[in-house]
């Protein structure tokens, strides 16, 4: 060792000696000032900073107000938003019901006022023109905003194009998906998706129940028009387009029916329908288009009522956890918003109603798919039996059937959706579309 460096290793050595000292000298100064202040005059499990803070400082009367402070602005705005909620706003929540009217009814109001849900689904009986479109959606946004939302409603629609077009003033005329997949253009489906996403929004539709994913290759299918063919890469190359497309523009798109209507023979709308098909044709087929919304940013996933043997024989897709856990979300990843398709449906309601004719429990159903892991339910039921469906999920959540947490988890989903597309009750609709 040359001398300057032992000189250095000198130098080093005092200087965490005299370090060690300090330390040493402000920790029992420490503990001395802390023993003579009165009991509970600082905060619960201090730390290193706290101490540090005192021995430089004047003494402060507390830390429990600025540690509860920045545990206040650390929470995200859904907790924030959630925390706000009631159990029976929550459960109200989970909810994309369908209304009577062209114009604000006394009983949607009064649903709107007591409980608001998560949205309303409009149907041909809700539209006249985009003047009436407009002021219709206004004010059911400032009725729930009365009523006490902490966040706005989604206001839905089927806009699919061709046979499922609910609004046919101030959009364009969408041809049928079939059309499309068969002479149309990637180029010109996208155009038509953006001048959709653009009038659903102008219009005060924030959400298009749509593309539809399905592969059909038979024409008696009740879906041929509305899928754009039998090719899973064709049908993949149109639904991712029509997915980006919404997205891009800002419009929150639904893909539907999870995991593949098209693997069904039959209509779930009259009937229970069940598939065969088998996990490797789910795989290479059906599962194929849904993948490209994923990939695209779709924000949420319609569950289908078919009953697919592959993955669960005891189930529709729509109340089986084994589809929508294992496979929607564990097996393609995903983390947004599951739907269940209408629970009116004969496909799922006489499963659970023991047989054709017999009438379904909607708050059963309701319990029952919020249980397999679905966040948002689709009902067009008469008011009683939505009603029925909130007071089943808060009796399920009191009762200890439905625990807290899941009902939470699909809240927080939905209010994670709404505020990222700022659906907002408080915000301004912006000039009509007429």
């Amino acid at each position: 060792m040359n001398g300057r460096t032992a000189g250095s290793t000198r130098r080093a050595v005092a200087v965490t000696v005299a370090a060690l000292l300090t330390v040493a000298v402000l920790a029992v100064w420490a503990v001395a000032c802390g023993a003579a202040r009165p009991a509970g005059s600082t905060a619960a499990g201090g730390s290193t900073a706290t101490t540090t803070s005192t021995a430089t400082s004047q003494p402060r009367p507390s830390t429990s107000t600025s540690a509860t402070t920045t545990s206040t602005t650390e929470i995200s705005p859904v907790q924030a938003i959630l925390e706000q909620m009631t159990l029976r706003e929550k459960a109200a929540q989970v909810l994309l019901l369908a209304f009577d009217g062209t114009t604000m009814q006394p009983a949607t109001k009064d649903l709107l006022l007591e409980s608001p849900p998560g949205g309303l689904l409009l149907l041909s009986r809700n539209v006249t023109g985009a003047t009436q479109l407009r002021s219709l959606c206004d004010e059911l946004q400032q009725a729930a905003l009365d009523g006490g939302a902490p966040i706005g409603l989604f206001i839905a629609a089927d806009q699919e194009g061709g046979p499922v077009q609910r609004i046919h003033s101030g959009l364009p005329r969408i041809p049928a998906a079939r059309a499309l997949g068969d002479e149309g253009s990637l180029v010109q489906t996208r155009k038509l998706a953006a001048e959709t996403a653009a009038g659903l929004l102008s219009l005060g539709v924030n959400m298009n129940l749509a593309p539809v994913a399905d592969v059909v290759s038979d024409p008696t299918s009740f879906l041929y028009e509305r899928t754009y063919g039998g090719d899973p890469i064709l049908v993949s190359d149109f639904v991712g387009a029509v997915t980006d497309t919404f997205v891009q523009n800002g419009l929150v798109a639904a893909v539907k029916h999870f995991p593949g209507h098209g693997s069904a023979p039959g209509d779930t709308h009259g009937a229970v329908v069940v598939t065969d098909t088998s996990e490797y044709d789910f795989a290479t087929i059906h599962l194929r288009p849904f993948k490209a919304a994923l990939a695209a940013g779709v924000d949420c996933v319609m569950m289908a009522h078919i009953v697919a043997n592959a993955y669960d024989p005891d189930a529709p897709a729509s109340l089986s956890r084994a589809v929508i856990d294992d496979v929607l979300r564990g097996g393609l990843d995903f983390s947004g918003v599951v739907i269940a398709d209408d629970l009116e449906m004969a496909g799922v309601a006489e499963v659970w109603a023991g047989g054709a004719g017999t009438e379904s429990d909607p708050g059963e159903l309701a319990v029952l798919a919020l249980e397999a892991g679905c966040d948002l339910l689709i009902s067009t039921g008469i008011l009683p039996r939505q009603t029925a469906m909130i007071d089943a999920i808060v009796e399920a959540v009191d009762s200890g059937r439905l625990s807290q947490d899941r009902l939470d988890e699909a809240v927080g989903r939905i209010v994670e959706v709404k505020t990222r597309h700022g659906i907002g009750v408080s915000q301004p609709s912006g000039p009509s579309a007429e």
